[in-house]
């Protein structure tokens, strides 16, 4: 594909979201500056709130569409014109549903390609009966998306088998991934020289959202296990991602049984890659849905073997006896067991731990991801008919990314 091409991603998150939505629009920025041919004013983003200001990480020269879209039929009319007014062919909704009428819209307005990129469910659990009524919704849907991009096989395969989504339409590309820096970063003392952590203590982390879908309560458990009833003496947890409330419904679990040294709730950190170089495993006791983390994959970059639940993209991010070990969701004795082993047996974990990281260099590089996706969004442009305008109209000024905050991104 030749062609330069203007581009509108859309994000049902607002603006400055923290944790890893933020690398989801440089990812997708990058794309879209490629496709437009290196001109990043052909490439705008809109967001569902724009309360944290303009967007910090997206490159100078971006427009931003002006107001917080907020899927209301004003807003959609406004997000309409703008595409219209600005000659956008290819949309990209992050995590919008196969039968939202918002693409009939933006098929008006002039967009060639509208693609769906899902990070969550496309559906969440239903009774049985529904899955029939929600396959047919989909079939008689007027609403035509021309691809939708899943970050994980298991979110894909759940697509298509509970809404009926065709496979023709399905492509996996996660954006998520690991510079080189992560790779080379060397093993380290930090747990233990700048967090306190005595040195006879290996450290098994948590990153994250600090809520119960992630199974903070299941590795609080395991906790107890392994460090009340177990007696281990020779581990410790590191709990990273609470914010202010979020950590007291868990630490109930322990309380009163002196572990409060043992287990730690850390707050949002920016030291987490010294954090993962130095500590011992890493845990991600999900029992909600997971779809490929990032945390996973940066876990196994530094070295560490990754301790998961055994669902959906986890299953992708972790090779069951090779890079980590799998354990059933939401058991917190089967967990305990798994951590426990891996401290009887130090050789084998480290074995992992090189195992995950020789995985990452190969197949989680953010270089690799990157490629694979700008490489579907080129091949879903290239299958799109030719667009069909009607006449431009005037519009509100959009916000354009200054260059200060390019600058700092």
């Amino acid at each position: 594909m030749n062609k330069s091409v203007s581009s509108l991603f859309v994000s049902l998150w607002g603006s400055n979201p923290g944790f890893a939505i933020s690398l989801y629009d440089k990812m997708f920025a990058r794309a879209g500056v490629e496709l437009a041919g290196g001109d990043p004013s052909r490439v705008h983003f809109a967001f569902a709130s724009l309360e944290r200001g303009p967007p910090l990480h997206l490159p100078a020269g971006i427009e931003v569409f002006p107001t917080a879209f907020d899927h209301s039929a004003a807003s959609k009319a406004q997000l309409a014109d703008y595409v219209r007014d600005r000659r956008i062919e290819l949309v990209q909704l992050l995590d919008i549903d196969v039968t939202d009428p918002l693409s009939l819209v933006l098929r008006r307005a002039g967009a060639r390609t509208i693609l769906a990129y899902w990070g969550a469910p496309i559906s969440g659990p239903q009774p049985r009966w529904k899955y029939p009524l929600k396959r047919l919704q989909v079939a008689l849907s007027r609403s035509r998306l021309d691809g939708l991009i899943f970050e994980s096989r298991a979110m894909a395969e759940r697509a298509m088998r509970d809404r009926g989504v065709p496979a023709a339409l399905v492509d996996i590309a996660p954006v998520l991934g690991v510079d080189a820096e992560w790779l080379r970063a060397p093993r380290s003392d930090y747990v233990h020289q700048h967090l306190g952590f005595p040195r006879h203590q290996r450290v098994a982390v948590f990153a994250g959202h600090v809520i119960r879908r992630k199974g903070i309560h299941i590795l609080v458990e395991a906790a107890v296990e392994l460090l009340g009833r177990r007696k281990r003496r020779d581990l410790a947890f590191l709990i990273c991602g609470n914010r202010p409330g979020d950590c007291e419904k868990f630490t109930s679990i322990y309380a009163g049984k002196g572990l409060d040294e043992q287990i730690r709730f850390g707050g949002y950190r920016n030291d987490i890659k010294d954090i993962f170089c130095s500590a011992f495993c890493g845990v991600i006791p999900t029992t909600g849905w997971e779809s490929l983390t990032l945390t996973a994959i940066e876990m196994a970059a530094c070295g560490l073997p990754v301790v998961a639940s055994r669902l959906d993209g986890l299953v992708e991010a972790v090779v069951d006896g090779k890079t980590g070990i799998l354990f059933g969701t939401g058991d917190p004795e089967a967990l305990a067991d798994a951590l426990e082993d891996l401290l009887d047996h130090p050789e084998k974990a480290a074995l992992m731990g090189r195992n995950g990281r020789e995985r990452c260099a190969v197949q989680f590089s953010r270089e690799r991801q990157y490629h694979r996706y700008l490489a579907v969004l080129q091949r879903r442009l290239g299958a799109a008919p030719p667009a069909q305008r009607s006449a431009p109209r005037r519009t509100a000024a959009a916000v354009t990314v200054a260059s200060q905050v390019g600058k700092n991104s």
